[in-house]
């Protein structure tokens, strides 16, 4: 399997589509927790070869993780979903390359060669990175030698503004997430645990390129729960029974009295949760 351009035009970033096989042996969220903080040289020293470098507008790092497998064909790719007057989200879930126009490669993974492979893809727009090789063949022989290949990605391009935080909840049962940058509907109860999945490398981390650190500092675009997932779940009642959906959230039919849950908690109709998760499932559903 594989698609004709490298979008990104660097010969160090591989951006052809990841077999699921190897993607799903990456490490699950719920095991990744403290993996950042049990690295903090390493974090601080690929951060700082990014600064020194003064790419920190091309690239960032972000902790390797999934949180669903992926089916045999499929790819994880995040878009952005405008909604216009709205909140935009940002919907990931799983797609087929080949009918996935403009995908390009987000979150990569240090090789032994010194390149680069991606991972997770992107649909959103990217630009010629092709003046940077040098640049990501010394960021994949650090990752290597400091031996943080399974803890620490390169993001060529974060999707996500450097002015937001963003929280991710999954649909599980479409093996796909949200992020959102406004997660004042999410129920309150389980913001006591995330992960910090991505930082940006910020001019003063330049020091930290070549030697000792202090820790780890959190800057942060994304941030993911972790133990306590937000999970949504969706059903149908049709004549009296109340049954759970299939990957195919809607079962190929708009669907009657759809109900849509958050760790339990109902999404009211006409709130912005609802309005998110549906459309979320109904992009899921035709892709």
């Amino acid at each position: 399997m594989s698609l004709p351009l490298n979008p990104l035009n660097n010969g160090r970033l591989h951006e052809g589509p990841l077999p699921s096989a190897e993607y799903n042996k990456l490490p699950h969220i719920d095991n990744m927790a403290d993996a950042a903080a049990n690295n903090s040289k390493a974090h601080a020293i690929l951060l700082g070869v990014i600064a020194a470098h003064g790419l920190a507008d091309k690239f960032s790092i972000h902790l390797v993780h999934k949180h669903f497998d992926l089916s045999e064909g499929r790819v994880m790719v995040y878009e952005t979903v405008q909604r216009g007057s709205h909140e935009d989200f940002i919907l990931c879930s799983p797609r087929i390359p080949q009918k996935t126009p403009n995908m390009r490669g987000l979150y990569f993974k240090a090789a032994l060669d010194g390149t680069m492979v991606a991972y997770e893809f992107t649909t959103d727009p990217g630009i010629d990175l092709s003046t940077h090789e040098d640049f990501v063949a010394m960021f994949a022989t650090a990752v290597i030698e400091l031996g943080v290949q399974d803890i620490f990605a390169l993001t060529a391009l974060s999707i996500c503004p450097t002015n937001k935080v963003f929280t991710e909840f999954e649909l599980g049962q479409v093996g796909s997430t949200v992020l959102v940058s406004d997660a004042s509907w999410l129920p309150p109860q389980d913001v006591k645990t995330a992960t910090t999945t991505d930082w940006l490398a910020t001019a003063d981390y330049a020091q930290y390129a070549d030697g000792s650190v202090p820790g780890i500092i959190q800057l942060k675009c994304t941030s993911t729960r972790s133990g306590a997932h937000y999970n949504v779940t969706c059903s149908t009642t049709r004549n009296g029974s109340h049954l759970g959906h299939a990957r195919d959230p809607f079962s190929g039919q708009p669907p009657q009295d759809n109900v849509l849950n958050i760790n339990g908690e109902v999404l009211q109709e006409g709130t912005e949760g609802h309005a998110i998760v549906s459309q979320a499932l109904q992009m899921i559903a035709v892709s």
